[in-house]
């Protein structure tokens, strides 16, 4: 029975909710739906029990990525700590060394590094490492030599192993060019790299543009400094002094030791998921590879034409695995791979069988690669591996010390450690062991790994899962769980091991959205979850992802424009309907893939009656909206067909049937997706497989999915009852033909219009609302054929919502959603750009801009700061804006006061800490270092402080603060509902004493806009 509770509502407080309980019919059965993704995140919690929508909303925030390139901000600060710490090293390092040259006599006590700078009418520095090694050097030019070598003394192998490989894109241009130098050396018969560098047609001196062809090794640089001493003293130098080169000596080659930065790195490596005091073992030991290995092949399955599947015996995963972890190259197989083609021809497989989750396409991929093997396999002797794989302990070892390692030394230290030859040890010094490959750890410890692999070794065990409960091992796991509490603890506390920053927030805004939530209603009775793809990929899935996206656009276009000319109309007026049916008939070869009749493009697009698209595998009978269950087929075989798979209908000796081994025969020939061939000519749907079908489509269980899944699971109490699973991972099929048949899309053609940031709310109040039973209630309505279904549409679906009402409500309720957003109050940030600006002249108006020079272009310099007196800086991020009224200042008309905007920079940061900060307020058309400081009488009543992101509330208006130009001190405000500026905007200039400025203090749940209505172009509200 429904409640009395007007549905249409923003969400409630605590004291609201249980007043409302002491009114309801029935128990409440909460089930929350999520849409989390990397900058967003969607909720809607339900009570089944009594038909209400009790909370419903969008909670936006900024991934921590570049906007440009998606690279995360962690890798980005990373890097600029490490050029920072480098500079830092590297002036250190020159600095010991003038002092050093000073001690010599080189270098007056009294003069600086200037002192050595190349003047007028001295010789280049390249040219002096040359001559120095046949006439001696005074002794500013000596200076000048090691000076110089000191600060660029070669690159330094970290990790490239005495192979020289590298996996960074960067480092192997490094690496060619000395490769090269090293060559022009021997082939030149050059005494030392600085006269190959001098005499050879470079034309400069230092590398520039991501060219790397004046690179050598440090080593090199070291043995020139070794030859121009001797030289130099052969020459009568008496500078040149033993004592000096050995001080000298070690100033060029300090390098911070490693073994400590190891070892922290090492004490980040979490614990077993099996042995928490265990140490997880290294992806590249034996053992991790091996583990893997098995159970990749266990779990391959071969589908055969008629539906029966097949796995590997365990004499042919043996066989395999012999393959792949062989000690030497195999004849015929150098690299030992074992592909699905690989399998396919050994175990004769018809080419109509298929592998499960393989696509066609793929079955020339491996089926697992043991890469840090295969590496080892090209370095190290055979005796060496097979000594490894035959024990698997001494083995580890040895990939432990390698991944351990972060320079030759610590190697060489471990590597002392176990029991190797000096042959072996040395060889193992060649291993790239900074390499990607042997890099980073797993879940399970090697104690772990050894009963799994003790267990894949039985005859019987095939599957991970068997090989656990083998070993007692699930009971482990099962007991290692996260305690459980009513509040979600933060997800880095229950893995500590995650420190990807973009998973981290997202999981962390989830957290709060979910906590929010009990505090007011208590744990929900269910959590169904919907992960966006972004999360769910890595970065080459996404890079894929995006160009399949993209050329799916293309092709959208390209149909849309040809069913556009035939209909006289513009492309946007194309049905979406008709745009997949002309990319169907394209895939299809414009055939009927049931009868094998051409379908004709013009009649396609004018008749709506003509052709229809049909679910191969009955949509009723297995939830599946693939589009590898989709075909375009005149509209009367549908008909015909019915809720029939092609074989039923074909094998029912019904006049109109087309003849089955035709259809399979064309179908053979012409189907080229083997999972598409696969359901046209499945032979067998009965309830088992019917099951099957419904479970993959209606459940997500893809790798993030499972770690959401597992967090809310281990870490929530949920309320007792007669149901065992609380958290389900739904899939995203499942929930898109939902909205669509519910008619939630909101798009100007029936699609999901992802401009509007409400979207997210609409499609959590999906998820939420989706079950198996909603699932195949809409299955079965939309079985009834298109125009029946057209017509009988509200009828018939108002038994597939969870109440007759539901999608109403959840129409009316988005109408009330304002989307929230995560406003960062942090004043840390990049302060300035990276272009260095020369300064020529300033302006002569009453701005007095300077006019600023780089890379050949001037302009003004609105915003900068002064390194020198010639050469400045771009100030770049805004941290906050401060609003200052003065309410004594005159302005036009009748009322009074004037309104100050100050924009603070994280540049400006400092300056404030330290209590030498001056506000000033923006002047048009006047540089920021002649803006005259905020007034005292405006400094009485404190500034208004607005941090981009927030929403800012002016008289009858409110939007988004994104940013002030402050040239005409004008405010960039965005709309609340799309990223779309809104420029009616009222002017800083034109607010008064009386004008209400506020910030709205916005709350993840939205309940701040319960109290202020919102009008449909976003830009005005009133307080109720």
């Amino acid at each position: 029975m429904d409640s009395e509770q007007p549905p249409y509502t923003l969400g409630h407080d605590r004291d609201e909710w249980q007043e409302i309980k002491k009114h309801l019919t029935n128990r409440p059965y909460l089930v929350l739906g999520l849409d989390p993704g990397i900058s967003s995140c969607g909720f809607c919690l339900i009570d089944f029990n009594n038909h209400l929508i009790l909370e419903m909303g969008s909670h936006l925030f900024k991934a921590p990525q570049q906007d440009k390139n998606n690279v995360s901000l962690a890798v980005v600060r990373r890097n600029a700590r490490s050029t920072r710490r480098n500079n830092r090293r590297t002036a250190a390092r020159l600095s010991h060394c003038l002092a050093l040259l000073k001690e010599a006599g080189l270098v007056p006590n009294d003069v600086d590094k200037a002192w050595l700078q190349t003047r007028k009418g001295d010789k280049p520095v390249t040219k002096l490492r040359a001559v120095g090694l046949d006439r001696p050097l005074s002794d500013r030019e000596f200076a000048q030599v090691l000076y110089s070598l000191c600060g660029k003394r070669g690159y330094i192998p970290h990790g490239e192993g005495r192979a020289g490989e590298t996996d960074d894109a960067e480092g192997k241009k490094v690496l060619k060019a000395i490769a090269d130098n090293t060559k022009a050396m021997e082939s030149g018969g050059y005494r030392t790299v600085g006269e190959m560098l001098y005499r050879s047609d470079k034309g400069r001196s230092r590398n520039r543009g991501g060219n790397y062809d004046l690179c050598v090794y440090n080593s090199q640089i070291q043995d020139e400094v070794k030859v121009v001493f001797s030289a130099q003293r052969e020459l009568g130098n008496n500078r040149a002094t033993q004592e000096l080169e050995k001080s000298y000596f070690e100033c060029l080659t300090w390098e911070k030791k490693s073994a400590d930065h190891d070892a922290k790195v090492y004490e980040l490596v979490g614990p077993c998921t099996y042995f928490p005091e265990e140490k997880r073992a290294a992806n590249a030991d034996v053992s991790s590879e091996l583990c893997r290995a098995y159970e990749r092949l266990g779990h391959l399955v071969i589908v055969h034409e008629d539906g029966a599947e097949q796995t590997l015996t365990s004499e042919q995963i043996d066989k395999y695995i012999g393959i792949l972890f062989s000690p030497s190259p195999i004849r015929g197989n150098k690299d030992c791979k074992v592909t699905y083609n690989t399998i396919r021809k050994d175990l004769d497989i018809s080419a109509k069988s298929m592998f499960k989750g393989v696509a066609k396409e793929k079955e020339k991929d491996e089926v697992f690669a043991p890469k840090a093997w295969r590496k080892l396999r090209i370095i190290l002797p055979t005796s060496l591996l097979t000594s490894m794989i035959e024990d698997r302990s001494f083995g580890d070892d040895i990939c432990e010390a390698i991944a351990y390692s972060s320079t030759e030394e610590t190697l060489s230290e471990r590597l002392e450690t176990i029991d190797l030859s000096e042959d072996d040890r040395e060889t193992l010094l060649s291993v790239p062991f900074t390499s990607k490959l042997f890099k980073g750890y797993g879940n399970r410890s090697r104690k772990a790994l050894d009963l799994l692999i003790g267990a894949f070794e039985e005859p019987e065990i095939r599957t991970l899962t068997e090989a656990e409960v083998a070993t007692g091992l699930k009971g482990k796991r099962d007991e290692g769980r996260f305690p459980r509490s009513t509040l979600l603890p933060p997800y880095n506390a229950y893995d500590e091991t995650c420190r990807n920053p973009v998973v981290l927030r997202a999981m962390g805004r989830m957290r709060r959205i979910i906590n929010s939530i009990i505090k007011i209603y208590g744990v929900p009775d269910e959590i169904h979850v919907e992960l966006a793809r972004e999360l769910k990929q890595s970065k080459r899935e996404k890079d894929l992802a995006t160009k399949r996206r993209n050329a799916r656009e293309a092709d959208n276009k390209r149909y849309a424009k040809l069913a556009a000319d035939i209909l006289g109309v513009e492309p946007e007026a194309v049905r979406g309907n008709i745009i997949r049916m002309l990319a169907l008939r394209e895939e299809q070869g414009c055939k009927d893939i049931y009868t094998g009749d051409r379908i004709d493009l013009e009649r396609l697009v004018t008749d709506e009656h003509y052709c229809e698209i049909d679910h191969v595998l009955p949509y009723s009978r297995t939830c599946d909206d693939d589009q590898s269950n989709k075909t375009l087929t005149f509209a009367s075989n549908n008909q015909n067909k019915r809720e029939r798979t092609p074989y039923e209908w074909m094998t029912s000796d019904e006049e109109k049937a087309p003849n089955w081994e035709e259809y399979r025969n064309r179908v053979i020939a012409e189907v080229k997706n083997p999972r598409k061939r696969a359901k046209f000519l499945n032979t067998l749907l009965d309830e088992d497989t019917q099951e099957g079908f419904i479970n993959r489509n209606l459940n997500d269980t893809r790798y993030m999915s499972r770690a959401v899944k597992s967090y809310l699971e281990d870490c929530l109490i949920f309320p007792k009852g007669k149901r065992e699973k609380h958290v389900t991972a739904v899939a995203g099929g499942a929930t898109g033909n939902l909205r669509w048949v519910w008619g939630l899309n909101f798009g100007a053609h029936g699609e999901k219009n992802r401009k509007d940031d409400r979207h997210h709310a609409v499609d959590a109040a999906v998820i939420a609302a989706c079950n198996e039973s909603a699932v195949m209630k809409v299955a079965k309505t939309t079985s009834m054929g298109r125009e029946q279904f057209r017509k009988e549409r509200k009828a018939r679906l108002s038994n597939t919502q969870p109440w007759p009402t539901f999608a109403d409500e959840v129409a009316a309720i988005r109408e009330l959603v304002i989307p929230t957003r995560m406003v960062s109050h942090g004043v840390t940030g990049r302060m300035f750009e990276d272009t260095l600006y020369h300064i020529d002249d300033y302006t002569q108006d009453r701005g007095k801009y300077p006019l600023v020079r780089a890379k050949g272009k001037q302009n003004k310099g609105g915003n900068i700061r002064f390194i020198s007196d010639d050469t400045a800086q771009k100030i770049d991020g805004i941290a906050f804006l401060r609003l200052w009224l003065d309410p004594d200042a005159p302005a036009t008309g009748q009322t009074r006061g004037k309104w100050y905007a100050e924009p603070v920079y994280y540049a400006d940061i400092p300056s404030i800490k330290h209590g030498d900060y001056v506000p000033r307020a923006i002047e048009q058309d006047v540089a920021r270092i002649n803006w005259q400081p905020i007034p005292e009488s405006a400094k009485s009543s404190g500034p208004i402080t607005v941090y981009p992101g927030d929403v800012v509330l002016v008289d009858n208006r409110a939007a988004r603060f994104s940013k002030i130009g402050i040239t005409k001190c004008q405010l960039t405000m965005l709309n609340l509902l799309i990223k779309e500026r809104v420029t009616d905007w009222p002017s800083i200039g034109s607010w008064r004493q009386d004008t209400e400025v506020r910030v709205l203090g916005e709350d993840c749940l939205g309940h701040c806009y319960k109290h202020i209505a919102i009008t449909r172009d976003s830009s005005t509200y009133r307080v109720e």
